[in-house]
């Protein structure tokens, strides 16, 4: 018997008060759960970023170490190929 089933089967065995309290609880983890919501559409803060001139420019050996020196020992994202 699906899990669906055993509910149904359940709430008939309840009497009305218990049965609205059912579905209260139902509608209750419903609104919580995640819905599908629509992507954002691209373009939203259009304007309102300044990126520099230099942004993809390689960083300073002094500042790279910092970054560098950790990488073996905490991964922080997992590294994928593409």
């Amino acid at each position: 018997m699906r899990t669906e089933e055993k509910v149904i089967a359940a709430l008939r065995g309840l009497p009305p008060n218990r049965q609205a309290e059912v579905l209260d609880f139902a509608e209750f983890l419903k609104a919580r759960s995640p819905s599908a919501v629509e992507p954002r559409p691209y373009g939203l803060c259009a304007g309102e970023i300044q990126v520099s001139d230099d942004f993809d420019t390689p960083l300073p050996d002094s500042e790279l170490g910092l970054f560098e020196q950790f990488d073996d020992q905490i991964r922080l994202y997992p590294v994928t190929s593409r």
